[in-house]
């Protein structure tokens, strides 16, 4: 079982990633001590190892020493970018088994939040980070759907997405395990051992500055590995600047999802607010998850219950 979290707890931070940009990483600090968080930084934060935040050794302890450590309660990842992918081999599983914690994070942090739950069953959070949402000034709507799950003490986390954009692509209503984050590591990961398996589960997706043939090669991959035939239904977050260029003949992004998703026979939402926008809705990766289109509503157990 996770360690809970208290508005007093200490929260460590890496970036097992790219660099963060210092004034971000000070305003994020600022922002949880502001909170009331006590703050324990990566011994290896602030390293430079050309695009990386440290070396792979530097950024893989990093990730290990906050694990290891027992006053820290919560883990929080100062940027995404790339790296992941290059460290999951390395990463010492059973420590991770032994003493688990809250991992946050998305776009590239989404290989180690799926690697650990493939390796350790350890839920985590697929939301903000301290230099980027954090640190340029969190939405309201962002902030109140990551504290509140970071805080809630009850079985589940319900949350009606009528308010939102959302749109469905195909009705109905499924249950199963919530699984994804960023579409190009969920595919970069399929075909190793580290990526979990999607039978029954409730896969979310989304990517960001991506073509759309790319999406459509993403896409083309993961079915062709069988997992949009295992899954039990399908969130589909913001795809941000995923266009072609003006003079560029292409298909459009939702002509591609229509073509792979309309006729699927478990539901589909669109549009949902998660991704690598700034309005951002934290999605707890491992959990037991309903989605009910009918009702518009999505029920999301509790980490620290699971």
């Amino acid at each position: 079982m996770l360690r809970s979290v208290k508005s007093n707890s200490k929260v460590g931070v890496i970036s097992p990633a790219w660099v963060p940009l210092d004034d971000r990483m000070k305003s994020g600090f600022q922002y949880l001590e502001n909170k009331g968080y006590q703050i324990k930084k990566g011994k290896n934060l602030g390293r430079v190892h050309k695009y990386f935040a440290g070396t792979d050794e530097e950024r893989l302890a990093d990730i290990h020493e906050m694990f290891a450590d027992p006053e820290i309660d919560m883990i929080l990842c100062a940027r995404g970018g790339w790296g992941g992918l290059r460290l999951v081999d390395k990463i010492d599983f059973d420590l991770i088994r032994k003493n688990p914690k809250l991992f946050v994070g998305y776009s590239d942090i989404t290989t180690l939040q799926l690697a650990i739950w493939t390796k350790t069953a350890v839920p985590s959070i697929s939301g903000p980070m301290v230099a980027v949402e954090m640190g340029k000034g969190i939405l309201p709507f962002t902030e109140i759907h990551f504290w509140n799950q970071i805080h809630n003490e009850e079985p589940t986390y319900r949350f009606n997405y009528t308010e939102t954009n959302t749109a469905v692509l195909k009705a109905g209503q499924a249950e199963g395990t919530l699984l994804g984050g960023c579409l190009s590591l969920v595919c970069h990961l399929a075909g190793t051992t580290y990526s979990p398996d999607y039978t029954g589960a409730i896969l979310f997706l989304e990517d960001i500055g991506e073509k759309p043939y790319k999406i459509d090669r993403y896409l083309a991959h993961l079915k062709q590995a069988g997992i949009f035939d295992q899954i039990s239904g399908l969130i589909l977050g913001d795809f941000i600047d995923c266009t072609a260029d003006e003079d560029e003949i292409s298909f459009h992004l939702d002509e591609i999802l229509d073509e792979y998703f309309s006729g699927v026979s478990y539901p589909v939402i669109r549009n949902f607010p998660y991704g690598h926008g700034d309005f951002k809705f934290s999605m707890p990766i491992g959990v037991h998850t309903v989605l009910d289109t009918k009702g518009g509503e999505l029920s999301f157990g509790n980490p620290f219950i699971v």
